[in-house]
């Protein structure tokens, strides 16, 4: 059974009410990107407990957002973070605080974290090796850790598309007993709201499954929509997140950006029959051509907002996102309550269903701009249909 968990970032307590209240979720994964050290350790037990911590490695030289609350992280730890100066004795003092820290939250596994590379270094391994699997499985031993160890994995779409890369990667992987399982971002350049690249799609989907038949357990993190895909390969977890950034990972939420406006998404909703985040001002033509608009924006308790005349749609309000996480969470334990042949046999009807939505939608008059758009579902079907066949 594939688990369903809330990747946590800016407004966090969404998900952790949505968990509660509706039972949208079965754990969370907790970063300090967006939350600081003492609001993490105030969580209540249980959520903690049914929870990881992933200590957000990624560019151990930032010092964006919370980062800095957290005494291990590398830029802290060093006083300035270098690969040069990040000796023996800096990544053993990390480790050492880092594994600590989760021990002292009692959370569910311990994360061993990597840095990210960008493309698809020779040396990937021995750095990631030298710098921080072998400090933290030696501290992890001397510290007689009990839980269970998950060693994150951040790749690029090139690494998975390559074939020897990804093959030595998961030889690597594997080649550690102490490791139980991995916890697996994947890094895509210039995607677009949906990843619809076949050619990643596929391969991601064989290394997810080759990690399964090798006993390792899977958690895939910032999951968009293409979780859906991901329950076909039987990964024990993929995430749900509100905003973009915690959907679709993005390395430079993670940098030094002096000087940079931001700005705000347009308001979307997450429409389940279509398999799509659509721009908000679709709905009322979609409502203006539907018969039943249950049929497209499931009814629950966050609908009923949305749908008043007077309400102000806006990226940072919560209710579509509140809508979201419920719909959504439906979608997937539908189909992960299913097995095999007839779990992917059931994904690929609700694709099909998707387009054949698009279409009547289209012969109504309806014409959506790229991002909100049905062409990812085809090249999902021909992703999975080609993954089935050849696995």
């Amino acid at each position: 059974m594939t688990s369903i968990l809330h990747q946590l970032g800016h407004r966090y307590q969404w998900s952790l009410e949505s968990i509660v209240e509706q039972q949208t979720g079965d754990g969370v994964i907790i970063g300090p990107r967006y939350i600081e050290r003492t609001k993490v350790q105030a969580l209540q037990a249980n959520i903690r407990q049914s929870a990881f911590f992933d200590p957000q490695f990624f560019l151990p030289q930032s010092s964006q957002g919370k980062l800095p609350t957290y005494t291990f992280f590398p830029q802290v730890i060093a006083g300035g973070f270098s690969t040069t100066e990040w000796n023996d004795d800096l990544q053993l003092r990390c480790s050492e605080a880092c594994i600590l820290f989760q021990q002292e939250c009692d959370f569910k596994y311990l994360i061993i974290p990597l840095r990210f590379f960008e493309g698809m270094p020779s040396d990937f391994i021995e750095k990631q090796e030298r710098h921080f699997v072998n400090p933290f499985l030696e501290t992890a031993m001397r510290l007689h850790v009990t839980k269970p160890i998950l060693l994150q994995l951040i790749v690029t779409d090139q690494m998975i598309r390559e074939d020897q890369y990804r093959t030595d990667l998961l030889n690597w992987i594997t080649s550690y007993p102490g490791i139980q399982g991995i916890y697996l971002i994947y890094h895509v350049h210039n995607r677009r709201k949906q990843i619809d690249d076949i050619d990643f799609i596929i391969p991601l989907l064989g290394f997810c499954a080759s990690l399964k038949a090798a006993g390792m357990k899977v958690f895939v993190g910032y999951c968009n929509t293409e979780a859906l895909l991901l329950v076909a390969a039987g990964v024990d977890a993929v995430t749900m997140g509100a905003y973009e950034n915690l959907r679709m990972f993005n390395v430079t939420a993670f940098s030094e950006r002096e000087d940079t406006v931001i700005r705000g998404p347009n308001a979307r909703v997450y429409i389940p029959k279509l398999l799509q985040w659509v721009e908000y001002p679709y709905v009322g033509a979609i409502r203006r051509v539907v018969s039943n608009i249950d049929d497209y924006i499931e009814d629950n308790d966050h609908r009923v907002a949305m749908f008043s005349p007077t309400y102000n749609w806006h990226f940072t309000k919560p209710d579509p996102y509140m809508h979201y996480f419920v719909a959504f969470s439906r979608q997937l334990r539908r189909l992960c309550n299913l097995n095999g042949d007839a779990r992917i046999d059931a994904i690929l009807a609700e694709c099909t269903q998707a387009i054949s939505e698009y279409d009547r939608l289209y012969q109504e008059g309806i014409v959506f701009d790229t991002d909100s758009a049905g062409t990812h579902i085809s090249r999902w079907i021909t992703a999975l249909n080609l993954w089935r066949r050849n696995r």
